[in-house]
């Protein structure tokens, strides 16, 4: 043996069975893990949305009181996508002036990826806005593919449309397993959303 080679010396390594054995274990943990994750991020992303959309209501709603003209909140949903938005459009120039147009109050704001609006059961997804509300949140374009809903705030920031006696003033969301587990409600006298959970 050569005399730089003790016989017995210490080693300060791991083989590959160890390696392979702490891979395996933090492979199994993270499997575990996973529905944990996608739960909380579902969780998340559903909050999220109700925020937004509560958030944009509010803000329409105290753009009309603050500006005294109605403003419009547009729903927006890309079935193809799987994508919903919202847009709020308002009224600009002096009241029955005959330079009063709409105008898109900024782009539309995203819900988180996989939500939409649900239709249908009486919710404001039925209340199709006029057809100069639409071209104007639309920028133009097309309506083809997609589903539009909407809601009008007077400038009092109570509800025109659906007027009383219409639909409900209720705004319903889904993801890929079904409706969220909580909608927005909309008092028709203040204009004001609530959170209802189910």
């Amino acid at each position: 043996m050569p005399a730089h080679c003790p016989k017995n010396s210490n080693r300060s390594g791991v083989t590959l069975t160890e390696l392979l054995v702490v891979l395996a274990v933090i492979a199994a943990l993270v499997l575990l893990a996973l529905p944990a994750w996608r739960a909380i991020t579902r969780s998340h992303a559903n909050n999220a949305a109700i925020s937004l959309a509560m958030g944009t209501l509010e803000q329409a709603r105290l753009a009309s009181v603050s500006g005294k003209k109605e403003v419009w909140v547009v729903f927006r949903n890309e079935e193809a996508l799987k994508k919903g938005s919202l847009r709020i459009v308002t009224r600009d120039g002096k009241e029955g002036s005959a330079l009063q147009s709409l105008v898109a109050l900024g782009n539309w704001i995203q819900l988180p990826r996989g939500i939409t609006f649900q239709t249908g059961e009486g919710t404001l997804m039925d209340q199709n806005p006029p057809a100069e509300v639409i071209t104007t949140a639309l920028g133009g374009s097309p309506s083809q593919g997609l589903s539009l809903g909407g809601v009008m705030f007077q400038r009092s920031g109570r509800i025109g449309i659906p007027q009383q006696g219409g639909p409900g003033l209720s705004l319903r969301l889904k993801n890929d397993t079904g409706p969220l587990p909580s909608s927005l409600e909309l008092a028709r006298g203040s204009g004001r959303a609530n959170v209802r959970n189910f």
